[in-house]
């Protein structure tokens, strides 16, 4: 027993070492920790290490395929609907030696009870179920299930992918859909999930809502998403002066620059990921920068995102 226990307590050490890895689009750093997980019997971990293969051919090769069978074995719903998926997936490699349609009826029968039972994680199984399977009509509707559980996950997705880009669920007008699009990124960013934070800024600068907007970019900041650091160092350094940069739909409605502690959160970012876009940022406001601005900027950035492991926040399923 005691065995057991260790070899699962470093099973799942070693798969979130990869987990973290992943979500920084190191694939290949990420797949040796992933293949050691899984032999330690990590089930999340196998379906990880099938899909980092998967996207490499763009197709489920034998290892691939290996992977998944492990991982969908293990119960991950996920792995069973690559399995089940077909044209350009197992449809290039032409010898599938397993029943796709089965495997996708099994996702259902394993997601489904939990659902029934509240499970929001479940439900969002069943989202990408029923998508695969062409009932969007459910898919929907255990999508909402889920955000009225309170999955932040969830909630982001019904409000961007669903209500947004695919302009799912029937609504009597537009403003209606906008209300509760809005809603559901509110409730989502709410608790601190910081896609939904960075796209209800952009939606509610776009509609010149700057007061609530700027909420939100402060709130950025403190985040471990790229994306969201990024859009919140240079909306803080620029202020105003983005518009002359990048145009009015670029402002918030800063009052005014706060060029070190934006260009700070940039510095810090560019440390933490090695990415030279907030370099360029900065390097793009250098005429606004004196030189003691920018030695306050760089002591400030040496205190800001301190062991913090800057995410891309990947979908399990969706790439």
């Amino acid at each position: 027993m005691a065995y057991a226990k260790e070899a699962g307590d470093t099973a799942e050490k070693l798969f979130q070492e990869g987990y973290v890895l992943y979500q920084q689009n190191s694939g290949t750093r990420s797949l040796e920790k992933f293949k050691a997980a899984v032999e330690l019997g990590h089930v999340e971990a196998a379906y990880y290490a099938g899909n980092i293969i998967r996207q490499d051919y763009t197709y489920i090769t034998k290892e691939s395929e290996h992977y998944f069978l492990q991982a969908a074995e293990g119960g991950d719903v996920y792995a069973m609907l690559r399995l089940g998926q077909k044209g350009t997936v197992c449809g290039t490699l032409r010898d599938c030696d397993y029943d796709q349609d089965a495997w996708v009826d099994k996702a259902l029968d394993t997601s489904l009870p939990k659902a029934e039972a509240g499970d929001s994680e479940a439900m969002m199984e069943l989202f990408s179920v029923y998508w695969q399977r062409g009932e969007r009509s459910k898919a929907f509707t255990w999508t909402r299930k889920a955000a009225e559980h309170g999955n932040a996950f969830a909630q982001y997705w019904l409000a961007v992918g669903l209500l947004d880009e695919r302009e799912t669920g029937f609504y009597w007008t537009q403003t209606g859909r906008r209300e509760d699009i809005f809603r559901w990124l509110r409730a989502s960013a709410k608790q601190g999930f910081p896609k939904a934070m960075l796209k209800l800024a952009l939606k509610l600068r776009t509609l010149g809502e700057h007061r609530e907007a700027q909420h939100w970019v402060e709130e950025m900041g403190k985040t471990d998403f790229y994306d969201a650091i990024f859009e919140s160092g240079s909306a803080i350094m620029l202020g105003p002066d983005a518009a002359a940069l990048y145009g009015e739909d670029s402002v918030y409605g800063f009052a005014e620059p706060r060029p070190v502690e934006g260009a700070a959160l940039l510095l810090a970012l560019h440390r933490q990921t090695g990415k030279e876009s907030p370099l360029d940022m900065v390097e793009n406001y250098q005429d606004h920068l004196t030189p003691e601005m920018m030695a306050d900027a760089e002591a400030l950035s040496k205190e800001l995102l301190v062991d913090t492991p800057i995410l891309y926040y990947l979908p399990k399923f969706g790439i």
